[in-house]
């Protein structure tokens, strides 16, 4: 592809900023090299525009928008064997606009439809900047459609939603005559793409690259039978199919999925790969689909190309159940999102297509799931922009299946290649994924062999039409009958205690701090308990009774027996909730705990612990927290007054853990400014409130993978479930796909970012205490506990960002997860780190300033 004179000139003189490519634009830039223009690697949407149509509004709005996102403003250039990403000051940018009000009425939407596919196939034959088009088709005075069109160097689907949405706040804004209400951009593309370049330098991607290596090994080259063969030169062309999955099916379907614990994602993955299996009687099946690539908080606001392709390879040798077909995919997706930052192009370069004209398995087939929350509609003053089925471009692999939620229903659809396929073989496809989908939903235990297929055929059934899904019933509140099957008072509670602990067998005798109960599982097991029996447990009597058996008698229950006295005892309301005694006697100094008792309680139990310990708090289930809109200094004042309450006087040991760490921190400055003595602060994973806002980019990145791998650690020793898993992340809370979720049956609750239900709004309030927080500096003893999952290495601080703010003696023990036992940890645990710290004798592993 050659550049004009002109382009040249703008090269020299209005570079801004040079940035290295990705790998992923690296591809797309060879295909543009290498096949001239080429409309399969154009980004296409499309929107209904409803109410004025203001031209140049529209056109002042996109010139902003080029303005902010350096992505816009780029164009790339070759130097050497390196390809280059060159941003440019400016970009030349019009509004296309096409008038149809010249038409007759019945004639406009027939047009705007030939347009709309004209302009999605047509491919950018400049590389010149903007490399985005934005054409306006109007068909009356107030209504229209906007169609945009992007090129995969500088953009994606996300990208191209991203857009829009700033689209209509910069119009609003400009309507109302005030500023947009953007954020300003904590970095641009070409920062990551430099990040990332520097990521793969260092090996960070070693370990991926070799679970990659080990997954696709042996590969063969699937493909699905084709209609022809494919023509010596490609047409690039694309079409797209589909037809609405009758609402019964969804039903089945979405609740199968719950009762399996799978997500409608990986239940959709097995129907389509036993479809694919019973289709081309190959066992070893491989399936892509596409993750955002925006794992970072930062880069959700950013336009660019960062959207990965993850390769979903299974196994159906032997016939399998579609059950365990369901499991074994479950556990596929799980491990590829661990190493999806592997960038896909990659293992293209691993993995090139045999030489007989088709793509290769690597871009055979795909899918995907697009749920409503991806596709709002947007206002933007005097208009608003309602999205619409896309137009191919054409193809881009052999066949993409999407299944996409809608107003009406769930609508299954596939883009596919008409050099290869007739398009009613595509729609035979689609009509047999929906028959296999639903007899799976009907009879998991099915085997693959036993679902229904039908010979390659167009089906001869009516067509199936739109129908509005009837909404699938919210599970109802949790109650005694709802819990287990069994109406059985002691079955229920002990089948409470085994879903909590996540445990398959719990002793009526067994203490449920020793089988890794913490804070947060009690305020489930309480929360959970008082639901199914109509009365409150609190914490201080779960501490007294930590047993199947002790809580029984609290509910008047004769564990032994499962019959239920009338009436039952009294729980002792008028118990001090907010003191929870651990060790009453001791002769060294106290050790009072904040919000803690899983730590305080092992420590309570060790040989030789001579000291009074206590927790204090200002939560339990089924009461008013009281501390919203506090800062954390008032929360701090109000627990120190409970403190003065079990010692009104020093010496004190505290202790707290992550953000009750940076409480105990602030209740020990209000304690020596008294002029109390604070002997030692024990901190665990206590984070400056700052610190994550001070680490560069890369290290956010390297401690966002990093969490991941530990979080998915826990999923796999059965300490946290795949729902738990992707409950802890911000991204699908603020898309409302967990919202979509349980409206549609799919779930029975939002899993809190917390990890319990019962403690969210406590801890969230307390968190957003602790982010306005400002600490002074603190010159006692503190020691800092890190799990494995606190960031390490080069460029991190070990004490987690307090360095220059703790002046006083800091000693820094890394321990292991509580309550939690991985195959790779060897550290010791914390109580153990805490005992040996105050005995006189202590030594521990410690890195000390």
């Amino acid at each position: 592809m050659s550049v004009t004179r002109h382009e040249a000139t703008i090269l020299e003189d209005d570079i801004v900023m040079e940035f290295p490519a990705t790998p992923a634009q690296r591809h797309v830039w060879l295909k543009t090299r290498t096949r001239g223009a080429d409309p399969t690697l154009n980004v296409a949407a499309r929107w209904h525009i409803e109410g004025s149509i203001d031209l140049p509004l529209l056109e002042r709005a996109w010139r902003l928008l080029i303005d902010r996102h350096e992505t816009l403003r780029t164009r790339f250039a070759e130097r050497g064997a390196n390809l280059l990403q060159l941003v440019l000051s400016s970009a030349p940018f019009s509004v296309r606009h096409v008038d149809l009000r010249h038409l007759p009425s019945d004639r406009r939407a027939e047009e705007a439809e030939r347009l709309g596919r004209e302009e999605a196939a047509t491919p950018f034959l400049s590389m010149a900047p903007p490399l985005l088009r934005i054409t306006v088709l109007q068909h009356d005075d107030h209504y229209g459609d906007m169609l945009l069109t992007t090129h995969h160097l500088v953009g994606d689907c996300w990208s191209n939603l991203l857009l829009v949405k700033e689209l209509c706040e910069i119009c609003e804004a400009i309507t109302a005559g005030r500023e947009p209400a953007l954020a300003e951009l904590p970095m641009q593309f070409g920062d990551y793409a430099a990040w990332q370049e520097a990521w793969l330098a260092e090996g960070g991607a070693a370990a991926s690259e070799a679970y990659w290596a080990h997954r696709l090994d042996g590969l063969a080259d699937f493909a699905v039978p084709v209609d022809r063969v494919p023509p010596a030169v490609p047409t690039k062309r694309g079409d797209i199919v589909g037809m609405m999955v009758p609402a019964e099916t969804m039903t089945r379907v979405l609740a199968a999925a719950r009762d399996r614990g799978a997500t409608f994602f990986a239940f959709g993955l097995a129907a389509l790969t036993a479809t694919l299996n019973r289709w081309t009687r190959h066992p070893d099946i491989l399936v892509t689909t596409q993750i955002a690539g925006r794992q970072e908080l930062d880069l959700e606001a950013i336009a660019g190309p960062f959207i990965n392709t993850i390769a979903l390879r299974t196994d159906c040798a032997g016939d399998p159940a579609f059950a365990d077909l369901l499991d074994g995919v479950l556990g596929t997706v799980g491990e590829a999102l661990e190493h999806g930052a592997l960038p896909f192009e990659l293992l293209q370069e691993r993995h090139p297509p045999q030489d007989n004209g088709r793509r290769g398995a690597l871009n055979g087939v795909n899918f995907q799931v697009l749920n409503s929350a991806f596709l709002k509609d947007s206002e933007a003053g005097s208009f608003a922009l309602k999205g619409f089925p896309s137009l191919s471009p054409g193809a881009k692999r052999d066949l993409d299946v999407y299944l996409v939620e809608r107003t009406v229903g769930w609508r299954v659809q596939c883009e596919y290649d008409p050099d290869l396929f007739d398009r009613e073989s595509v729609e035979w496809l689609l009509h047999t994924y929906v028959r296999i989908m639903d007899a799976a939903a009907s009879r998991p235990g099915v085997r693959l062999s036993e679902l229904p297929f039908a010979p390659r055929e167009v089906p001869q059934a009516p067509a199936l039409v739109a129908s509005a899904a009837p909404p699938v019933p919210l599970a109802a509140p949790v109650t005694a009958a709802a819990l287990v099957a069994d109406p059985d008072g002691a079955e229920r509670l002990l089948a409470i205690w085994r879903d909590v602990l996540r445990r398959d067998v719990v002793a009526p005798d067994a203490n449920f701090f020793a089988l890794g109960g913490d804070s947060l599982r009690a305020a489930q097991l309480l929360a959970r308990a008082e639901a199914g029996f109509g009365k409150r447990v609190g914490l201080a009597q779960l501490f007294r009774a930590p047993t199947p058996r002790g809580m029984a008698a609290l509910f008047g229950i004769d564990l032994v027996t499962g019959a239920e006295p009338s009436p039952a005892p009294p729980t002792d309301a008028e118990d001090d909730w907010q003191v929870v005694p651990l060790r009453e006697e001791g002769a060294g100094t106290p050790i009072i705990g904040i919000n803690n008792i899983g730590v305080l309680h092992a420590l309570s139990q060790m040989p030789g612990m001579d000291r009074r310990i206590t927790c204090i708090r200002m939560f339990e289930p089924g009461r008013p927290h009281g501390i919203a809109g506090l800062t954390l200094e008032e929360i701090a004042s109000r627990y120190l007054a409970i403190l003065r309450r079990v010692q009104p006087q020093g010496p004190y040991i505290l202790f707290g853990a992550c953000v009750h760490g940076v409480l105990a921190y602030e209740i020990a400055q209000q304690l020596r400014h008294a002029g109390e003595t604070v002997e030692l602060l024990a901190v665990a994973n206590m984070w400056h409130p700052t610190y994550d806002q001070r680490l560069t980019f890369t290290q956010r990145w390297r401690m966002r993978f990093s969490n991941i791998a530990a979080n998915l650690a826990e999923v796999r020793g059965g300490q946290k479930t795949w729902l738990g898993f992707f409950g802890t992340y911000s991204l699908p809370h603020r898309l409302g796909l967990f919202r979509a979720a349980k409206r549609l049956g799919l779930i029975r609750a939002i899993p809190p970012r917390t990890g319990a239900a019962a403690q969210e709004d406590f801890l969230m309030t307390l968190m957003g205490a602790r982010n306005r927080y400002v600490p002074a500096q603190y010159d006692g003893r503190v020691v800092q506990l890190t799990t494995p999952d606190a960031p390490s290495g080069h460029g991190f601080q070990p004490s987690l960002g307090w360095e220059g703010v703790i002046t006083g003696p800091l000693s820094v023990h890394k321990v292991r997860h509580d309550g939690v036992r991985l195959p790779a940890e060897d550290r010791p645990a914390t109580e153990d780190v805490i005992a040996a710290v105050l005995a006189p004798a202590g030594r521990v592993a410690t890195a000390t300033r």
